[in-house]
């Protein structure tokens, strides 16, 4: 009797494991393919943020793109604080070394802050993995 009671226990947790170790696995799939497009996403905002600032720029609108750039670098801190590599942290923290120079240039008005947010669009492109030609 204790024998089947045993083989019965044994059978009931096998078929819960065979039922609970598929889905668990596929969860934990699913959780990573999340995790990387949330990385992705935050990525491509990063570089449409840099390429609204150039836009603004381009246009002489340097209140609004003080404000695209304040939101930029708070956002490009953001992210490397939350990148997990340091080989992928490295190229996001380079690109809070603009900050001042586009600030400075933004406060004064100056028309030369083009070419600093053209250097800091191309820098982002390459620090956030954008596919395609330049």
């Amino acid at each position: 009797m204790k024998n089947r009671i045993a083989a019965a226990l044994l059978l009931v947790i096998a078929a819960f494991l065979a039922g609970f170790v598929p889905q668990y696995a596929r969860a934990k799939r699913l959780e990573e393919e999340l995790l990387a497009a949330r990385q992705d996403n935050a990525r491509a905002q990063l570089r449409d943020l840099a390429g609204l600032a150039y836009i603004q720029a381009s246009q002489r609108n340097y209140g609004l793109t003080a404000d695209a750039c304040a939101r930029f670098f708070d956002r490009a801190r953001e992210l490397a604080n939350q990148t997990p590599d340091a080989n992928g942290k490295k190229p996001l923290a380079d690109l809070l070394s603009f900050r001042e120079r586009i600030s400075a240039g933004l406060a004064k008005g100056d028309p030369a802050v083009l070419n600093d947010l053209q250097a800091l669009f191309l820098r982002t492109r390459d620090a956030t993995g954008a596919s395609g030609a330049r």
